[in-house]
C-alpha cells in the first residue's frame, strides 16, 4: 500500500472517530410533558439537554394548546417524556401522531401520586435518570452524580418542611381537588373538595357553604393552575383564610424548580397556624 492510500485511510478513520465523538457530545433533544419533567431533566443533565416543554408551569394542563414550535421540535427529538394523564389529551395525541419518528422514544413516566410529595418526586427523579442513562450511556457517571445530589436536596427540603408543618396537624381545610393529596401529606384534614374554576357553579358554592359552615374550617386552598380564585367566594362567605398553592415549578419567577416550589407551598400553609 502506498503512502498516499495509507494517508487517506488514516484520515477516514480520524473522521469517523471525530463523528462519533461529536455524536456522543450532542445534547439530547427532549420533549417534556410538563415543567415537572423539565425540572428533573434540566437538573440531571446539568442544563445540557435541549428541552421543549409542552405545558409551562403557569398553565392549566387541560387548557394549554400545543404550538407550531412543539411540532417542529418533536420531529427531531430523541425522547418524548409524558405523564400518564397526557396520553389521552387530544392535542398531545394529535402532535405525536403527526410528527412521530421511529427513532424517537415516547415514554410515559408512571405517575404514582402527586409529584409535589417528596417521596414521589424522588421516585420520578430515579425513573428519569434511568431513561436518560439508557438514551446516553456515556453520560452515566454525571447523571448518577447529579441524581444523588438532587435526592439529597429533596430530603433536606422534606425534613425542613415537615418540621414547619408539624403545628398544622389535623387542621380542617377545604381544597381544590388538585391539591388534596399534597395537603394530606402535609397533615391537614381536608373536609371538602371542589373542582376547577370553570366547573364551579353558584349551586356548587352554596352546597359547599352548607357543608362546611360551623366545621371550623381554617382555610380554603386553591390550585394556581386550575383557578387561583375558584375558592375565594367560599372563603369570603366562611370568613376564613384563602391560600393558593401551585402544582408545577415555573408558575412564577420565585419557584423555578421543585425544591423552591415545595418551600413556597409550605410557607403558604404555615399561615394557617396563626
Amino acid at each position: 500500500m502506498d503512502k498516499r492510500a495509507l494517508f487517506f485511510i488514516l484520515l477516514l478513520c480520524l473522521f469517523n472517530v471525530s463523528s462519533v465523538a461529536r455524536g456522543n457530545a450532542r445534547p439530547l433533544k427532549i420533549v417534556a410533558g410538563t415543567s415537572l419533567i423539565e425540572d428533573v431533566v434540566l437538573d440531571l443533565t446539568d442544563g445540557q439537554a435541549k428541552i421543549q416543554t409542552l405545558i409551562p408551569g403557569s398553565s392549566c394542563p387541560g387548557h394549554n394548546d400545543v404550538k407550531t414550535s412543539d411540532f417542529v421540535f418533536m420531529a427531531d427529538a430523541d425522547l418524548v417524556l409524558l405523564h400518564p394523564f397526557q396520553r389521552n389529551m387530544p392535542q398531545v395525541a394529535a402532535m405525536v401522531g403527526a410528527v412521530y419518528k421511529a427513532s424517537a422514544q415516547i415514554i410515559i413516566i408512571d405517575g404514582k401520586g402527586s409529584w409535589l410529595i417528596p417521596e414521589n418526586q424522588k421516585r420520578a427523579a430515579r425513573d428519569i435518570a434511568a431513561i436518560l442513562i439508557a438514551a446516553a450511556p456515556e453520560r452515566t457517571r454525571g447523571i448518577n452524580a447529579r441524581l444523588e445530589r438532587r435526592l439529597g436536596n429533596i430530603e433536606q427540603a422534606e425534613t425542613a418542611s415537615l418540621s414547619k408543618l408539624a403545628s398544622l396537624k389535623n387542621i380542617p381545610v377545604v381544597a381544590c381537588a388538585m391539591q388534596v393529596e399534597f395537603l394530606r401529606w402535609a397533615g391537614l384534614d381536608v373536609v371538602e373538595t371542589y373542582n376547577r374554576a370553570e366547573e364551579m357553579t353558584l349551586r356548587d358554592v352554596a352546597n359547599l357553604i352548607d357543608l362546611t359552615r360551623g366545621r371550623g374550617v381554617a382555610g380554603v386552598i386553591d390550585n394556581y393552575q386550575s383557578g387561583a380564585q375558584a375558592g375565594l367566594p367560599l372563603a369570603l362567605e366562611l370568613k376564613t383564610m384563602h391560600l393558593v398553592l401551585s402544582n408545577f415549578p415555573g408558575s412564577s419567577d420565585d419557584v423555578p424548580d421543585y425544591v423552591s416550589l415545595l418551600r413556597h407551598n409550605v410557607r403558604q400553609l404555615t399561615q394557617l397556624a396563626r
